[in-house]
């Protein structure tokens, strides 16, 4: 995509796991045509978030997860992805988004964040140490964080936390 693409209003879809690509997924079957710019914190490639707590016992390592660059969902998907950006403020009454990258215009705007895990307010030595996984970065550092131990402690009985235990 050019400056000049980018510098006029498209869709615009914050946050790019399944909800986002699933949104331009849904878009592109309607229109094939229309522009669309991803901005999201990750690099914009596509991996399953389930995943992420079924890998360990794979032992399968962050990489192995990522099922398309984002390049590869770019070209699939028609859509212009601002990897690794930060989104600071929107402004609705310009239609105007300011990120890490700069100013991005919008004709729509559609949120996918996401969610966060609730933190515990742990206090000790060991609160530092207190990895929650989200994504697959918290995945690759939570593998290297475990690697050579006995014992680890998962917090939390939920699903995810039942698959990493």
């Amino acid at each position: 995509m050019t400056q000049a693409q980018l510098s006029s209003p498209a869709i615009v879809i914050i946050g790019s796991g399944m909800a986002g690509f699933t949104t331009i997924r849904e878009i592109r079957k309607l229109d094939k045509e229309v522009p669309i710019t991803l901005i999201t914190r990750e690099p914009g490639y596509s991996y399953s978030k389930p995943m992420l707590s079924t890998a360990l016992a794979s032992n399968k390592n962050a990489e192995q997860l990522i099922s398309m660059s984002a390049e590869g969902m770019a070209d699939q998907l028609a859509v212009h992805i601002l990897g690794n950006t930060e989104v600071h403020e929107i402004d609705s009454k310009q239609q105007l988004i300011i990120t890490s990258q700069g100013s991005v215009p919008y004709s729509k705007l559609v949120l996918c964040l996401g969610s966060d895990q609730i933190r515990v307010p742990l206090q000790g030595n060991a609160a530092d140490t207190v990895i929650s996984v989200n994504d697959l970065e918290d995945y690759a550092q939570f593998r290297q964080a475990i690697a050579g131990k006995k014992r680890v402690a998962i917090l939390g009985a939920g699903l995810i936390g039942c698959e990493f235990a």
